[in-house]
């Protein structure tokens, strides 16, 4: 599919891919965010797609990937001390819940910035996407051992920061 025909494509489908997420969410601003995640993914392969096959199948599905890597994403606050937040306090937290949980989206934020793009990468593509190292290894053509070290570099990295972040 060219660029041109992707750009008709995408403003068809974006109401779609809107409701998807705001069904999923109740948000319209975590609907907006899986619209562009989507698109921006669709967009990225948007050579490679076949005019001939559902697209607007596809971009479900992407959609529906997205909304869980979203929910996955903030699911990575709910960790505190080790300890899992009880899902009544998830659903009404606090004020000082609700800073504590941005402080910590903000300073994951800055350590996955920390890390080398390749490791960011294959890290996000297991913990945030979801995907197996098998999948990873295919779509980047990284050997299986090499994704595995990476992936488990990158979280070390990670929990090390988060850790002497805590200490502060």
């Amino acid at each position: 599919m060219d660029r041109t025909t992707f750009e008709q494509t995408a403003a068809r489908l974006r109401p779609l891919i809107f409701r998807i997420g705001r069904d999923y969410f109740g948000s319209a601003d975590d609907a907006e965010d899986v619209a562009q995640e989507t698109l921006v993914q669709l967009w990225q392969y948007c050579e490679q797609l076949d005019e001939s096959r559902n697209v607007e199948a596809l971009a479900v599905r992407v959609a529906k990937n997205c909304c869980v890597n979203l929910k996955r994403r903030q699911h990575l606050t709910l960790v505190r001390g080790g300890e899992h937040l009880q899902a009544d306090a998830l659903l009404h937290p606090s004020p000082h819940e609700e800073v504590e949980q941005r402080e910590s989206v903000t300073a994951l934020d800055e350590a996955l910035q920390q890390l080398q793009p390749r490791e960011r990468q294959l890290f996000e593509m297991r913990q945030m996407e979801g995907l197996s190292t098998e999948e990873i290894a295919e779509q980047t053509g990284i050997p299986k051992a090499s994704v595995q070290s990476m992936v488990a570099m990158a979280r070390r990295k990670l929990l090390n920061e988060m850790k002497r972040r805590k200490e502060l």
